[in-house]
């Protein structure tokens, strides 16, 4: 049976990696213990011409990856259809509960298992302004899997998942560390723009002059390198300043 001993190994190496390569190790290292035998993190983008930032962090067999890329398979994946269906880890066995399987998909599915890939299970992950995104891991089957090793395994991808988030950002010149740390007010004001509101309606809001409300938006600018107001925002959700449930709320 798998410990909290080895949960906690297992997080706190994803925690420690500072490179790709290590993280790579790591989730690895992971995928082995847990009884899995391949893995395949990161965000649902064209693996043939990946934007800028996309993490893709993967063990699965070459063969695999050339002969889905060669037939447009990215487009008719269903477990990247299914992780957007759900918050939870799933079995691939349950895709069916999530996703009406198409042929195609049923296809997909069926030509996956002849390269290791017969089962597995996938951590789906979404964060508001970034790419959908997923922590996979697979084996022929699911025989050899170790006592509580789902319920880990979710915890790992999401750990990892966060982890190559970070990398990315550091690669980015995004780091943690340069994140404005804007004022209550500044951060009101920022929300506000984000609504759409124009410095007068932020001041009726606030309760305040519409002088200071334009003085709050233009040091929520300056935090950002004197962004203009749109790319201000665009930041700010990437951040994790702002969520889009604050720009929704009423």
């Amino acid at each position: 049976m798998l410990s909290k001993l080895n949960l906690d190994m297992f997080l706190a190496a994803f925690r420690s990696c500072r490179t790709e390569s290590e993280l790579h190790e790591a989730l690895a290292k992971a995928t082995r213990i847990l009884g899995f035998d391949q893995f395949a993190m990161g965000h649902h983008v064209d693996i043939t011409c990946p934007p800028q930032g996309a993490i893709r962090l993967t063990t699965y067999n070459k063969d695999w990856i050339s002969h889905g890329a060669e037939r447009g398979y990215f487009a008719e994946d269903p477990i990247h259809l299914a992780s957007t269906k759900t918050v939870n880890g799933f079995l691939w066995r349950d895709v069916g509960q999530l996703i009406r399987l198409t042929p195609k998909h049923k296809q997909v599915l069926a030509e996956a298992g002849g390269f290791g890939l017969g089962a597995g299970f996938t951590v789906p992950v979404y964060i508001p302004g970034e790419y959908h995104g997923s922590c996979s891991f697979a084996a022929r089957s699911l025989e050899g899997l170790h006592e509580n090793a789902l319920p880990i395994a979710q915890l790992c991808g999401t750990f990892a998942f966060e982890a190559a988030r970070r990398i990315a950002r550091r690669m980015l010149k995004f780091d943690e560390a340069t994140m404005p740390n804007l004022r209550p007010r500044e951060l009101d004001a920022l929300i506000l723009v984000g609504k759409g509101k124009t410095d007068a309606e932020i001041a009726q809001i606030l309760g305040i002059s519409r002088a200071t409300a334009h003085e709050h938006v233009e040091g929520a600018r300056r935090a950002y390198g004197h962004a203009q107001r749109a790319y201000m925002i665009v930041r700010a959700l990437f951040d994790g300043q702002i969520s889009f449930a604050d720009l929704l709320r009423r």
